[in-house]
């Protein structure tokens, strides 16, 4: 197995992960909503990102992407995996003034933060769905993005014992800290 491989299949492990634990928090509300957050501009960057073009290649949707509506329907995203991180940092108004407690929208927020920070300076500063060419896909360094993985994967156990137990240690917000520090 190649380098990039080994990155893509820890990638969308924890996208997996991820993306179901958001779903668990954000469904109630998008499936209510009225209003479409989402658009074919975002879904682009699944076909210009090499990175996620490799995913895509490497495991494929369901369904053909479309130029018009890119992979959303009526229903919502046709995409699971692969999806760019800002389909997960988006958190509307409706979902952050459900939480209970500002610490609450705090969790809320690290979780939808995670895929954004696991591929965080992938190669140099850029992260690891901005690299433009599949050259630059090569030069990441897995051992930075193992890092930023196990950190992120740290994050999500805090986030998922909090939401589901609301259990908290005292020591969970210096690593919660690594994806967003605490204000509150």
């Amino acid at each position: 197995m190649s380098e990039l491989d080994d990155i893509i299949k820890k990638y969308l492990y924890f996208e997996k992960v991820v993306r179901v634990m958001m779903d668990s928090v954000c469904v109630r509300h998008c499936s209510r909503c009225d209003k479409v957050c989402c658009n074919q501009d975002f879904c682009r960057e699944t076909v210009d990102s090499p990175f996620l073009s490799h995913i895509l290649e490497k495991y494929p949707p369901p369904t053909s992407y479309s130029n018009d509506s890119g992979w959303l329907t009526d229903s919502g995203c046709r995409l699971l995996i692969g999806r760019p991180p800002v389909c997960y940092e988006f958190l509307c108004e409706s979902i952050l003034a459900s939480q209970k407690s500002e610490f609450d929208r705090y969790m809320i927020k690290i979780l939808s933060a995670l895929m954004t920070y696991t591929g965080k300076n992938a190669a140099g500063g850029r992260h690891i769905v901005e690299l433009l060419h599949n050259d630059d896909l090569h030069r990441m360094r897995l051992l930075r993005f193992e890092k930023k993985l196990q950190e992120a994967q740290a994050a999500f156990g805090v986030v998922a014992a909090y939401l589901g137990k609301k259990y908290f240690e005292d020591d969970s917000l210096a690593i919660l800290a690594k994806i967003i520090p605490y204000s509150g």
